[in-house]
């Protein structure tokens, strides 16, 4: 199989997983993954990369934390590999990617019931609080 092929298949993994409903997507790529491994579709490589690549991605991106930059997102793409090795992480992840969703639709309705007033007072308060935060890391 061409990479270019290789490449096309990964796509369309991708946006099937994307097209999955929260709270199914983790486990749902977890079974297509372990099915794939079983009928010899992956590499014994393969599995060795995601148990040793997704933990240093995750130490990686949890080293640059304080950095501007993708770190989040190398958290998540470490957090994913492993997911696909996983189960019980895979189960995790889709409760806390449902839980995330919900919290965020809870301060995006907030946000749009507030007053202008409240929203600058959220915005100018948000660089002041990360600014102490800042401030007594470096001090203490």
């Amino acid at each position: 199989m061409s990479v270019i092929e290789k490449a096309k298949k990964g796509w369309h993994r991708w946006r099937v997983f994307r097209e999955l409903e929260p709270g199914h997507r983790f486990q749902t790529r977890y079974h297509n993954h372990r099915e794939r491994r079983e009928r010899s579709e992956t590499s014994r490589y393969g599995r060795l990369l995601n148990l040793v690549g997704g933990p240093i991605l995750i130490v990686a991106g949890i080293a640059f934390l304080p950095t501007p930059g993708p770190s989040y997102i190398i958290i998540v793409v470490g957090l994913w590999m492993l997911a696909g090795e996983l189960l019980s992480l895979a189960r995790f992840l889709d409760r806390a990617e449902v839980g995330l969703r919900r919290g965020g639709r809870w301060i995006g309705n907030l946000w749009t019931g507030a007053s202008l007033a409240a929203r600058a007072l959220a915005v100018a308060a948000i660089p002041a609080c990360i600014g102490a935060l800042a401030y007594w890391l470096f001090w203490s």
